[in-house]
């Protein structure tokens, strides 16, 4: 890019690099604001080049863990391109100036092949040097002035929250009639206001781009708008990395959206498992680990489970927003009988005293009328990520509004809107 030059590499990628760039975004916001709580601060700047530098840092440390507990583990890693060339086999070239190429064999293979942006084909896209992804973007050297964001999923939306944060001007513009449409709705408009400074059009298809131009239009037949920004991210999601690993070669049946794999992970090629984002099922780093260790496990001839329906999710903006299980959406079209409460974060202590009474938060809980068994649970509010696996906990394990009440919440924490909502149920 001329003006916005990026690198590429594949250990700058993922989450814990836009992890640790939001953190350092929403410190600094906070630093901005700090007035309000007592603490006086003089001259606040952002350093984009001690942030990235911060991040690669932190990739690099969590690289190297990874590779000494697979030292320790006794795991051979083998660094090149593999390729299947049956159900027990696959080849790997060398990474190496010679190249070698060596035949790998094993009774199960694990496909783990990850996944890429998605880029729609959307007519000025291709070859704009003001278009870049969202693996291009963690590594922009300066920040633009105007970002704008297609897309409203989880990516767009975090990074949205990112760049505003900094002062950039940022616009969304999403296809669909709400941004973060898997999402209960409720807590999905909650969210919509914690971005502020945030443009949003929603319903916008977009038709073309030219240079930083965005050209969208709202319903069929109406007339088309337009935004500008100095740089354009393509945040219409990811696909399942699938080309040139082999696949018809081991028979192991797959189309664009992912390799078919059944509730055990298991392809329709006896011996061969695949996991995480290669399956298209749930494109999440957890749900992945998830899927790898039931795997291990069944591989080695125990018995596992993999939770679909209790698969947590978290956008990591400012503040957290967390959830498991059901909508309530989905829990009515499911045709259960179901019962809600829905509290606002502002109920709780905790969140007054770290963000006042002006902030935006939501705590939303979905249960079985009757059994009680709880069905979702959802949050938008600090600390969200680090209390929802007590939900998953839950949830996958069938447990009733009656059997959480019971559980201690600790004084003051933002987990006890969970608390406070479970008794506002009404069963």
């Amino acid at each position: 890019l001329p003006s916005f030059p990026t690198r590429r590499s594949s250990d700058l990628r993922g989450c814990i690099p836009t992890k640790s760039l939001l953190n350092g975004s929403k410190t600094y916001r906070h630093a901005l604001d700090s007035a309000a709580i007592g603490v006086s601060c003089g001259d606040v700047r952002y350093d984009l080049a001690a942030a990235m530098a911060w991040k690669a840092q932190t990739v690099s440390r969590l690289v190297q863990n990874v590779e000494f507990l697979m030292k320790k583990r006794g795991v051979e890693v083998i660094k090149g391109s593999g390729a299947l060339v049956s159900p027990n086999a696959l080849t790997v070239s060398g990474m190496d100036a010679t190249g070698d190429r060596r035949t790998v064999e094993g009774r199960a293979i694990v496909v783990a092949s990850g996944s890429e942006p998605a880029r729609p084909p959307i007519p000025g896209a291709a070859g704009n040097p003001l278009v870049v992804t969202s693996d291009d973007i963690l590594s922009v050297s300066e920040l633009p002035s105007s970002l704008v964001v297609i897309g409203g999923g989880v990516i767009g939306v975090e990074f949205a929250a990112y760049f505003s944060a900094l002062g950039v001007k940022v616009s969304i513009v999403e296809m669909l009639p709400e941004i973060l449409p898997f999402m209960d709705s409720e807590l999905a408009s909650v969210y919509r206001r914690t971005l502020k400074g945030v443009a949003i059009a929603t319903g916008a298809t977009v038709t073309g781009i030219s240079g930083g131009t965005v050209s969208y239009r709202k319903g069929e037949g109406a007339e088309e708008q337009s935004v500008t920004g100095d740089l354009v991210l393509m945040a219409t999601g990811r696909r399942p990395s699938l080309a040139g690993i082999g696949l018809e070669a081991a028979g192991v049946g797959f189309s664009p959206r992912g390799i078919k794999v059944d509730d055990e992970c298991r392809t329709d090629s006896p011996g061969v498992w695949a996991i995480g984002d290669a399956t298209g099922r749930s494109l999440l780093a957890h749900s992945a680990s998830a899927m790898g260790r039931a795997v291990a496990e069944r591989i080695a001839g125990r018995d596992s489970v993999i939770p679909w329906k209790a698969l947590p999710w978290v956008v990591y903006g400012d503040p957290e927003a967390a959830g498991v299980g059901m909508t309530e959406a989905e829990a009515v079209a499911a045709g259960l009988d179901v019962v809600k409460a829905s509290l606002p974060a502002r109920a709780n202590g905790r969140f007054i005293a770290e963000r006042g009474v002006t902030a935006h938060g939501l705590c939303k809980l979905v249960a079985e009328k009757g059994s009680g068994r709880l069905l979702g649970a959802h949050m938008v509010a600090p600390y969200a990520g680090e209390a929802i696996w007590g939900m998953q906990y839950a949830i996958s394990r069938g447990a009733t509004v009656a059997d959480l009440e019971r559980t201690v919440f600790p004084h003051p924490t933002v987990s006890e809107l969970f608390h406070d909502a479970l008794s506002a149920l009404e069963l």
